[in-house]
C-alpha cells in the first residue's frame, strides 16, 4: 500500500472539455473555495486551452485522455477506500467509479442523479461531447482506449439512473437492451422511495456511489447547471433521497458536478454547500 494511503480522497477535478464549457472550471473552482478550508482536495491538473480538437469523434479528446490517466495515476497513489470528488463535467467519473467498484469487487452500486442517460458513445453521440458518454464507459463500450484505462466496468444490473428524462434515441435503445433501472423525478418529488429502496436491497451489497449531476434538479429551484432540464427532482427531495440513502447504505464515493453558477455565483455555490450539509454525507469530513 502506498505511503500516500488515507481512508478518504478529495478530489478536485475541474474538467469542463467534456462539455466544451469552460465556465464548468469556474463554477467547479467556486465550489472548492467554498469547501477546502475543511476539506484537503488533491488537484488533478486541468488544462485551460480553449481551442478543443474532435478525435475519435471526441471532442477534446487529447486533453481528456490525458487527463484521465492523470487521475488514475493520483487514484493509484493514494490508494482510497473513499473517494468524493468535486468537478466539472460528468466525464470525471470514469476513474473514481471503476476504481471503487475494483477494490468493492464489482459490486458497487451506482446511483446515478442527473437529468440525462450520459450513455452515448463516440459512435452514437449527436454532439461528439464526451459528458453525454461516462456511463456507458464505465459499462464497458465506447472508446476502447478509454474503456481499457478504466480500472474496472460495472455491470447493467450495478446501475440506477435516478431523475433522467432526457435521451437520445440510442441512449433509449440500449436502456431497453440492458433493462437498466430507472426511476422518475416524478417518484422522487412524491416521496415514493420504497421501490427504489426494494431494489437497491436485491443487489446484496451496501456499497453506494452517488453520482450528482446538479442537472438533476428542477431549474425552477436550481438553474445553475450547463444543461437545465425540466421535470426535474425538488431541492427538498433530494435532500431527503440523499438522507434516506446515507441511513441506510455506506456511501464509499459521490461526486458533485456540472455546476455552472449565474447570476449571485458565491450565493448559487453556497446553495450547494448547503445541500451538500444538509444531507450530511460522510465524505464531508476529514479522518
Amino acid at each position: 500500500m502506498s505511503e500516500f494511503s488515507r481512508e478518504i480522497l478529495h478530489l478536485f477535478f475541474p474538467q469542463w472539455q467534456g462539455s466544451a464549457r469552460l465556465e464548468l472550471y469556474e463554477g467547479a473552482k467556486l465550489l472548492y473555495k467554498s469547501l477546502h478550508t475543511r476539506i484537503p482536495f488533491t488537484q488533478i491538473p486541468t488544462s485551460l486551452t480553449y481551442s478543443l480538437v474532435a478525435d475519435e469523434n471526441i471532442l477534446g479528446y487529447s486533453q481528456i485522455f490525458s487527463q484521465l490517466l492523470d487521475t488514475c495515476r493520483v487514484i493509484q497513489e493514494h490508494n482510497p477506500q473513499r473517494i468524493l470528488t468535486i468537478g466539472g463535467d460528468c466525464g470525471v467519473e470514469l476513474a473514481p467509479v471503476s476504481f471503487l467498484n475494483k477494490i468493492y469487487s464489482q459490486s458497487l452500486t451506482v446511483i446515478w442523479l442527473d437529468a440525462h442517460g450520459d450513455l452515448n458513445t463516440s459512435s452514437s453521440s449527436p454532439s461528439a461531447h464526451f459528458h453525454g458518454m461516462p456511463l456507458r464507459i464505465l459499462l464497458g463500450e465506447g472508446n476502447i482506449d478509454i474503456v481499457n484505462c478504466t480500472f474496472s466496468t460495472l455491470r447493467p444490473e450495478q446501475v440506477f439512473l435516478i431523475g433522467a428524462r432526457e435521451f437520445d434515441l440510442s441512449e433509449r435503445s440500449f436502456i431497453q437492451q440492458t433493462e437498466l433501472s430507472i426511476f422518475s423525478a416524478k417518484a422522487i418529488n412524491d416521496g415514493d422511495f420504497e421501490r427504489l429502496f426494494t431494489m437497491l436491497g436485491r443487489t446484496g451489497s451496501d456499497k453506494l456511489y452517488i453520482h450528482l449531476d446538479l442537472d438533476v434538479i428542477e431549474p425552477e429551484e436550481f438553474p445553475h447547471v450547463a444543461c437545465p432540464t425540466p421535470g426535474g427532482i425538488q431541492i427538498d427531495k433530494l435532500r431527503d433521497l440523499l438522507v434516506s440513502l446515507r441511513s441506510n447504505f455506506d456511501i464509499v464515493g459521490c461526486s458533485v458536478l456540472e455546476f455552472l453558477p449565474s447570476g449571485s455565483k458565491h450565493l448559487a455555490a453556497l446553495e450547494v454547500v448547503k445541500l451538500l450539509d444538509s444531507a450530511n454525507l460522510p465524505l464531508l469530513t476529514t479522518v
